[in-house]
């Protein structure tokens, strides 16, 4: 490897990074972009700056004020009533790691995104009790050092949102059936998924619609956890989990597949002010009602699954992307 080769590698890089934004006189403004950062011996930090995304790529990442990472603190204990993915890793599968970005706002004994990792636990364990082809596959927890650092999912080969930006052709009438089956199967097992949009349905080998990332999850009734779903693809104002956020998602997807126009990169939400705040888009006034593209497809429910119940992403790698933040929460940079 030449010198400039190794230079370039002992150098720090951004991980993953936001934009944060935030409500001011009725309006949502841009607040910060939060970032992580990987270091020279593979350590990690979190760090903040008033430039936009567009813009991070000119910050001397050495010289920014960063928080040093300690994983321990984000990295649950394993136990062995979990199932443990195999060693080594299959091939086909993907590691979803933990997300860092919220670790400064959550420097507690047991932190939110700790919560976050055993709560989406939760639902797989129960999922793969109960599984389904147009479910995620769960392969189990991989553990270093005694802590879980990932869960082992199957590696799908692109999101909706991703199949869409490249014009591939597909069936879509089918394509949509199967996103409804899938949802019908989670509300026959007491799981809102909380989170339907074309970032967290993904396409498998055979071009069947597989639901991933089950991080917003709540059991049916339930209120809305940490993680409240992606704002404009959640029922506005939306504070409990119920059957009706996700066929609301489902017909907002009907549109999305259907209105090309409605194809526009997605704004996550994380706290019940932000969702209440946001109006929904033309686009859904189109649709008529949640209740709309079910009727269309005009499947019956699948059969209940009796059994325990559950409590409140293979995800595509991580990207860049928007959310809201409530401005109670927010520190200076």
């Amino acid at each position: 490897m030449s010198d400039k080769r190794c230079s370039a590698a002992l150098k720090m890089e951004i991980q993953s990074q936001v934009e944060c934004y935030r409500e001011k006189d009725g309006n949502v403004v841009f607040n910060r972009t939060v970032m992580v950062i990987r270091g020279k011996d593979n350590e990690f930090f979190w760090a903040a700056t008033k430039l936009k995304l567009h813009e991070t790529s000119t910050l001397d990442l050495e010289k920014l004020d960063k928080i040093a990472i300690n994983l321990e603190t984000v990295r649950p204990l394993y136990s062995a009533q979990l199932l443990r993915a195999p060693t080594p890793v299959p091939q086909d599968s993907y590691i979803k790691e933990p997300s860092l970005i919220d670790y400064k706002e959550n420097l507690t004994e047991e932190s939110i995104i700790t919560k976050l990792i055993l709560h989406e636990i939760e639902a797989l364990e129960l999922l793969r009790k109960h599984p389904h082809p147009n479910i995620v596959e769960y392969r189990g927890c991989v553990v270093t050092d005694g802590r879980i650092s990932g869960l082992c999912l199957a590696k799908y080969k692109m999101t909706l949102y991703e199949r869409m930006e490249a014009g591939t052709p597909f069936d879509k009438h089918l394509f949509l059936e199967g996103v409804d089956r899938g949802i019908r199967h989670l509300h026959s097992l007491g799981i809102v998924h909380n989170d339907i949009n074309p970032s967290n349905i993904m396409f498998d080998e055979m071009d069947r619609p597989v639901i991933i990332d089950f991080d917003c999850w709540q059991q049916n009734g339930q209120e809305l956890g940490i993680k409240m779903g992606t704002t404009d693809w959640l029922i506005e104002g939306a504070e409990f989990a119920l059957f009706e956020n996700d066929i609301f998602s489902l017909s907002k997807i009907k549109n999305f597949l259907f209105a090309s126009s409605s194809r526009k990169p997605l704004t996550k939400s994380t706290s019940a002010a932000a969702n209440a705040s946001k109006a929904l888009t033309p686009a859904t006034a189109q649709i008529g009602g949640p209740q709309d593209a079910l009727d269309s497809i005009g499947k019956t429910p699948e059969s209940h699954v009796e059994g325990g119940k559950p409590n409140t992403t293979t995800p595509p790698p991580a990207k860049s992307c928007k959310r809201t933040e409530k401005q109670t929460s927010l520190g200076s940079i």
